[in-house]
């Protein structure tokens, strides 16, 4: 919601409000699509991979510890939780400064969201860096 103006640009449009640039909005716009695109190559690969080459009759913590010792495996479980919970936050901020029109209430709002999802991802990527395969194979 545009409250006020800056001076008109020639062509077209408006200046922001003492002249600062609204790149943010454009690199978040990108980062959508590109993470979009990222994301369906990544989900494909892992539902592919896990329920039909290998198939979730044969999937067993053996297999999970095998695949584990490569190095690309771990990276891809990182890129899948990052790329995933980056995505879901932008479209949430999008959303929220949509339907929530107060700004008080709107940080808020981002505050709780942004706190939940950083959290989400602190837990993930503690776990994938973490996790030893060692410790299941000696049970």
């Amino acid at each position: 919601m545009v409250t006020e103006r800056g001076p008109a640009r020639r062509g077209g449009g408006y200046d922001r409000p003492g002249g600062r640039s609204g790149n943010f909005e454009v690199n978040s716009w990108f980062f959508m699509r590109i993470s979009g695109l990222l994301l369906i190559f990544l989900a494909l690969y892992h539902v592919i991979w896990w329920n039909l080459v290998i198939g979730v009759e044969h999937l067993s913590a053996e297999l999970v510890i095998e695949r584990w010792h490569n190095p690309f495996f771990r990276l891809f479980n990182v890129a899948l939780l990052t790329f995933s919970l980056l995505h879901g936050l932008n479209g949430a901020r999008y959303s929220i400064e949509d339907y929530v029109r107060s700004p008080g209430r709107q940080m808020t709002v981002k505050t709780i969201v942004y706190t939940i999802v950083l959290g989400a991802w602190a837990v993930g990527l503690f776990a994938l860096f973490t996790f030893d395969p060692a410790t299941l194979a000696n049970r």
